[in-house]
């Protein structure tokens, strides 16, 4: 597989991903806030479970890391936009694990069932996690770039012109 065929699997993974943590930190967070805060816990340690068992989530996970590795160890770092898409899916990766993690864990404990605390708890997850989404989302724009910034200009625009129109007309309909 040659270099460009390398970075095509990546940025495609990486668009996977970021959807979920989009769909996670807009629909899932927008569902965890209308709950009471023992609800949420139960919800949030069933979502936990279900997504480090769930195989599509791991993959998704999973293959991105061992995809760079190799990526780096045979084609080095000459592509910059790549290699910068790498490094902001990095960071937003990094945030997600010292944000989120310590709340899981706190979550988890039994003991741990303050509402208030809960509800602080689920805010920091809820930062988290727009960050991830947001930061994940700008890696897979920087990483398309490598293949041309013109046409990743007009695929973003061209995303932007199909989205409003219909996240318009949900609202439309569900605002009532």
């Amino acid at each position: 597989m040659d270099e460009t065929a390398v970075e095509a699997v990546i940025l495609a993974i990486n668009a996977l991903g970021a959807g979920i943590l989009l769909f996670v930190s807009g629909v899932v967070q927008r569902v965890m806030n209308d709950m009471d805060e023992l609800a949420f816990k139960r919800f949030a340690l069933t979502l936990v479970r279900a997504a480090t068992s769930d195989p599509f989530a791991v993959t998704i996970a999973t293959i991105p890391i061992l995809a760079v590795i190799y990526y780096f160890v045979i084609y080095g770092f000459n592509h910059w936009w790549f290699i910068a898409g790498i490094v902001i899916w990095m960071v937003g990766s990094g945030i997600t694990k010292v944000a989120n993690l310590p709340v899981y864990n706190w979550i988890r404990d039994p003991k741990n069932a303050d509402p208030e605390e809960l509800r602080r708890r689920r805010h920091t997850l809820q930062l988290g996690n727009l960050w991830r989404a947001w930061l994940t989302l700008l890696s897979v724009v920087v990483m398309a770039c490598q293949f041309s910034v013109e046409a990743t200009a007009i695929a973003v625009a061209s995303c932007v012109l199909i989205a409003a129109p219909s996240l318009w007309l949900a609202r439309k309909y569900f605002d009532n």
